[in-house]
């Protein structure tokens, strides 16, 4: 399995509103998957894959993915070394979690094949949306 950085966001806009303020921050193109009565959105290039959507991970540890609404995971793609795809994965979902983090709207959960916490974010209570 491809490893990946996953960024849970607290947030209670509907998905579609949300993918489209992920299109805006990010300057990427989701394009909506309808499978098995599962929606989410999906951006590709050469060397990103990212995903956008609700999950059902139960809380593990310390963190309380329950906490958070949606699931961004991204992956690297047609990368050789796994140092590379590493600094994709990582450079990638750093630049995600500090524009969203930047709305100062949405509560935010940064991990490492969903078994490592990175980074946290929690915005002011007036702030949330």
């Amino acid at each position: 399995m491809a490893k990946s950085i996953d960024l849970f966001v607290d947030a209670k806009v509907p998905l579609v509103i949300f993918a489209r303020e992920i299109e805006g921050l990010l300057g990427v193109k989701l394009q909506r998957v309808l499978e098995a009565g599962e929606t989410w959105y999906e951006f590709r290039d050469d060397h990103i894959a990212l995903t956008v959507g609700e999950h059902d991970f139960e809380n593990d540890r310390d963190m309380n993915f329950r906490d958070y609404r949606y699931h961004l995971s991204i992956r690297a793609l047609n990368i050789a070394t796994e140092e590379e795809r590493k600094t994709w994965r990582e450079g990638f979902a750093r630049f995600a979690f500090e524009k969203l983090k930047s709305t100062g709207k949405y509560g935010l959960l940064l991990v490492e094949d969903i078994q490592k916490r990175l980074d946290e974010f929690r915005p002011e209570p007036a702030q949330r949306l």
